[in-house]
């Protein structure tokens, strides 16, 4: 229930058009495996993706503070990207993969019907932080805007 309720609020926030969003802006599909946490996603066929531009709280940190609010932003990813869900990916075309190995991307989930920046979400609502790693042709204080 809340996530529907902070949906609902995102909506009303939101800087951009329906129609906008309903553009189809990625570049792929792919199924959702599992949640690591609130900025990385695994993905069925053994990828990893992290979200381009932002900073979710770690769920190892030591501050108890900074671990509740890591999984307060793993479970609202969770409750957008179930398992099993698709989502889009816009690969970072400059910088495709981080030192893990993991795609970087920005990552779209279906939100009544609308393909909807998660990225930008989590930025938006407070679950995350800007991380602009340059290169990247994602400039995450676009989506303060």
């Amino acid at each position: 229930m809340l996530i529907a309720a902070v949906i609902f609020c995102w909506h009303l926030i939101s800087p951009t058009s329906k129609q906008s969003q309903n553009k189809l802006l990625f570049e792929r599909t792919a199924i959702v495996s599992y949640v690591v946490d609130g900025d990385t996603i695994h993905l069925e066929g053994d990828e990893s993706v992290r979200l381009v531009g932002i900073d979710t709280p770690e769920l190892r940190s030591s501050d108890v503070g900074e671990r509740l609010r890591a999984e307060e932003a793993k479970e609202f990813v969770e409750n957008l990207c179930p398992s099993g869900m698709e989502i889009g990916l816009n690969v970072d075309d400059l910088e495709p993969k981080d030192r893990y190995s993991r795609t970087l991307a920005v990552v779209y989930v279906k939100i009544d019907n609308f393909w909807t920046n998660l990225n930008a979400l989590l930025l938006q609502l407070g679950f995350a932080k800007i991380l602009y790693v340059p290169p990247s042709e994602f400039n995450p204080y676009e989506w303060l805007s």
